[in-house]
């Protein structure tokens, strides 16, 4: 069983959250939060393997509540689910310490993909996620940011290689053929100029598409 806290101060969402994960028999949420001090007081009483936080709440928001746990070793892995989805938000997250970044329209199977892609030590951005940061700041620097050359999928593609999935479930996740990824990454690695994997991940984290 897998322990959750949820932090939104949305309660009728948070609720909703909380039975729909609960009603999949592998989650028992622990806690519930309606801002970031009040998590913080909960994590003095209540142990959790991920919590689900959104960034944008009273009194302590999300990326404030994400820096104070930096401090606290023992803290479990956060997964941000906001409908925020503007650039500077998901950066000052993944700054924060944040292990993950999905939009609340996520569906259920994306959702839990992310929770297990965290809790297997990875960090996961939904591909809107990634495809707004690629946006921001990059007009300017088109023709000196490598991934300029890739399409909005092979950044989708690009940023799971990276993030050590195999490309059986990237496969299962964007709904394609292995055969298809396949295709992509031969693409991918032609165009960036490389032969491996661990030189994806380099360019990835220099590019800000996955945090280490």
């Amino acid at each position: 069983m897998i322990n959750l806290i949820i932090a939104d101060d949305h309660v009728v969402l948070r609720e909703a959250l909380c039975e729909l994960l609960q009603s999949r028999g592998e989650y028992n949420v622990v806690a519930q939060a309606t801002d970031g001090e009040e998590l913080l007081d909960l994590l003095e009483k209540h142990s959790a393997d991920i919590i689900i936080m959104d960034v944008t709440m009273p009194r302590l928001d999300g990326v404030e509540a994400l820096q104070k746990l930096q401090g606290k070793s023992d803290a479990p892995p956060v997964l941000v689910l906001s409908a925020n989805e503007g650039e500077k938000n998901i950066r000052a997250a993944l700054k924060a310490g944040a292990k993950g970044y999905l939009p609340k329209n996520a569906g259920i199977e994306e959702l839990e993909f992310a929770i297990s892609s965290i809790l297997n030590g990875q960090t996961y951005l939904s591909p809107s996620v990634t495809n707004s940061l690629m946006k921001a700041g990059n007009v300017e620097n088109a023709l000196d940011n490598p991934l300029s050359v890739l399409t909005k999928r092979e950044i989708e593609i690009l940023t799971h290689l990276a993030d050590g999935k195999p490309n059986r479930e990237i496969a299962k996740m964007l709904h394609i053929s292995i055969r298809t990824v396949d295709t992509h990454r031969s693409n991918i690695l032609r165009k960036l100029k490389v032969k491996t994997n661990a030189e994806l991940v380099k360019i990835a984290i220099a590019n800000g598409l996955i945090e280490v």
